[in-house]
């Protein structure tokens, strides 16, 4: 039985052994998910920065480079930082939990792993995922390039900054027709030509 409240993802699974690299995939792809494999972190990274992934199932002890250094990478590389990762491990360590979801982790979870956690930890991550991208997609339609890009970079703070402003409330005649056929700046760049004429 499939407890997926979200659509299936693509899920790149980091993890040395064979087995249970099987072992998860198989679930994962029995609900619509698409699987790809890395065998170790290097090859985790190199996948990360060729394709797009919704989700990575990071093993935390792997030979060259391990999760925690692939996680590391993932969260100061601005391309990649969004991708939810939840780590998996045979450490069932307060310490080793606690340090992965410090630096990022979505989430964390120790083998052997049980089939039906892995499902709803897997669809909440997704869920998160498709709504933080909601979120980016509407900044991006209603502020200018440079104010999304500060929005998503930085995040909203209260408080903000404190600028002396004055106010003007005007009415333009069919502007929802005039602003709906146009890019976010274009539409202030002809307000701010509209308001300098006035």
């Amino acid at each position: 039985m499939s407890l997926s409240a979200s659509p299936p993802g693509t899920i790149l699974i980091a993890d040395d052994n064979r087995v249970n690299r099987l072992l998860l995939a198989r679930g994962l792809e029995h609900e619509g998910h698409t699987v790809v494999f890395a065998e170790h972190g290097g090859e985790a990274l190199q996948l990360l920065r060729e394709q797009p992934f919704d989700l990575m199932l990071l093993d935390v002890l792997m030979p060259e480079l391990d999760g925690y250094g692939v996680l590391a990478e993932l969260k100061g590389d601005l391309h990649l930082r969004e991708i939810p990762v939840v780590m998996t491990s045979s450490l069932d360590e307060l310490d080793s939990v606690v340090k992965c979801l410090e630096m990022g982790a979505e989430d964390y979870l120790t083998k052997p792993i049980n089939p039906v956690l892995l499902s709803a930890r897997i669809n909440a991550s997704l869920e998160k995922k498709r709504l933080r991208d909601q979120q980016r997609e509407l900044i991006s339609k209603f502020a200018t390039k440079e104010v999304a890009e500060d929005l998503l970079t930085s995040g909203f703070s209260l408080g903000g900054k404190h600028l002396d402003a004055s106010a003007m409330f005007c009415d333009i005649r069919s502007f929802t027709t005039i602003a709906e056929g146009r890019e976010p700046a274009e539409t202030i760049e002809l307000l701010n030509d509209y308001y300098t004429l006035m």
